[in-house]
């Protein structure tokens, strides 16, 4: 098996735990499984960097898109904290009433 082969099955797998885990204990908070995700894509990462220069730059590429997920998440909650209001939850909202829309045309 290659490195790469490895690498895959391992992501996808501790990935696909920690959300059937998340499904166990009824966890809804985007921003805690975001963070725990960041988290174990890190990890996983790191014991991966041997991969050659190529495969590490797509997946710095991938690490700073999920710190800016990750960046929106701490100003969504200091937005939270300041006025009161989500704005991930409102944003939620609208893309649900939307879907919801567009279901009922079919």
């Amino acid at each position: 098996m290659r490195i790469y082969d490895s690498y895959i099955i391992t992501l996808t797998g501790l990935l696909l735990a920690t959300a059937v885990a998340f499904a166990f204990v009824a966890e809804n908070r985007l921003d805690i499984c975001f963070s725990v995700f960041l988290i174990e894509v890190l990890i996983i990462n790191e014991l991966f960097i041997h991969l050659d220069s190529r495969a590490r730059k797509g997946l710095n590429a991938v690490n700073y898109l999920l710190f800016v997920g990750f960046g929106i998440i701490i100003v969504d909650k200091i937005i939270e904290v300041i006025w009161k209001i989500s704005a991930l939850e409102i944003i939620w909202d609208i893309i649900r009433m939307k879907a919801l829309e567009m279901l009922e045309l079919l």
